[in-house]
């Protein structure tokens, strides 16, 4: 056995045989792995391609996709970790475990704090990534498109000239990935968002562009047609506008619009509207891979939630997977599957029941979380 390690250049497109085969050929579906996800695979990304040799050749997969994020201000590194995949022949021996650790340890040397898995299942849980994040899942049927009134946009497929505008839209976000320019064009022409087929369209008026949404488009077979807005941004007024051009553009029975809960604008629109909601977490599992790193790039954020003397009082350790946050003469402990829910919360809130119910500290935790958490939109892999 060779590895864990990264990709070489010669080994890439052998790489893309193996997802492929796992991910689409294998389930008999189209192969496209290396054009829906070019985040995790170009030339450009081969040493976060983590593999592992036998038999001269890559057998086990795991793709990691490193992104400057920005939270209000604050900036960050993330880790989107997908494509995880082993030949059925090469499985039960412990591979995927092996690249998982392997990821965390590089994640940490390349100052990413946060880790975002695109999936749930027990190698994932095992080394304690969570449900975590908070967002509210509005259904909106055709029936109800009727309360969308003076509608004044109209909703276009994407083209490149739109590239500078979208740009320009997406970075008035204040949560949200750094994107250069070339990042950005490379995701827009997938033809797909959030591991489904979609399209990304603008939405303008009067040939000024306002917002853009990335629109999964609804499944043949499926009986009813539902559609799913995998990402948005603009003017939030037009994004409720543009609604009901989805729906008619479609011809939709049902739209899924998923909205982070800092969002309270888009949030409140949708409301006086009487859409109904659920709350959710954000899609798949998270695990903080360096909390004192991380919340030292918050600072700012703590500062002005509590104010200079508050925020400076305020220290954060970790040892393993044991993290320790102290306050004046209190101290709070908790470990890594805790952590993320308390950091990020829960759709259910029940990260209030892991932290101290009374004195200084559980006023100071109260105020400071849950943070935003981005929503992965075209940056899924």
């Amino acid at each position: 056995m060779e590895g864990p390690r990264g990709t070489k250049k010669e080994e890439f497109n052998q790489v893309l045989i193996l997802v492929n085969y796992v991910f689409r050929k294998h389930i008999g579906i189209e192969h496209n792995m290396g054009k829906w996800y070019p985040l995790l695979f170009n030339e450009d990304n081969l040493e976060n391609m983590r593999i592992i040799i036998e038999d001269n050749k890559p057998v086990s997969h795991i793709g990691i996709s490193e992104c400057e994020i920005t939270i209000y201000g604050c900036r960050t590194k993330i880790g989107s970790i997908g494509s995880v995949c082993t030949y059925p022949e090469y499985r039960k021996r412990g591979l995927a475990t092996l690249l998982l650790e392997d990821s965390m340890r590089k994640l940490d040397k390349d100052e990413v704090d946060i880790m975002l898995v695109s999936g749930g299942r027990g190698l994932y849980k095992r080394a304690s990534c969570v449900e975590a994040g908070r967002v509210y899942n509005f259904k909106i049927f055709q029936n109800e498109i009727g309360k969308l009134n003076n509608q004044e946009v109209e909703i276009l497929p994407y083209k490149e000239e739109n590239l500078e505008d979208m740009v320009k839209v997406y970075q008035r976000e204040s949560v949200r990935f750094f994107r250069s320019l070339e990042y950005f064009e490379r995701i827009l022409n997938t033809g797909a968002a959030m591991d489904r087929k979609a399209e990304i369209l603008t939405i303008q008026k009067a040939d000024e562009l306002l917002g853009y949404l990335a629109v999964q488009l609804p499944e043949k077979g499926k009986g009813k047609k539902v559609s799913k807005i995998a990402e948005y941004s603009g003017v939030r007024g037009a994004i409720v506008e543009a609604v009901k051009c989805i729906f008619d553009r479609y011809n939709l029975q049902e739209l899924n619009f998923n909205i982070p809960f800092y969002d309270e604008e888009l949030i409140y629109m949708f409301k006086k509207m009487g859409f109904k909601s659920a709350m959710v977490n954000i899609p798949g599992t998270i695990k903080i891979i360096n909390f004192p790193r991380l919340m030292k790039r918050f600072h700012p954020y703590i500062e002005e939630r509590l104010g200079k003397k508050k925020a400076d009082l305020l220290k954060f350790s970790q040892q393993d997977d044991k993290f320790t946050i102290r306050f004046n003469q209190e101290q709070f402990n908790t470990d890594a599957s805790k952590l993320a829910q308390i950091v990020f919360g829960t759709y259910n809130e029940r990260e209030r029941e892991m932290i101290p119910k009374e004195g200084k500290m559980a006023k100071v935790l109260r105020t400071i979380f849950p943070l935003p958490f981005i929503w992965p939109g075209l940056n899924y892999v």
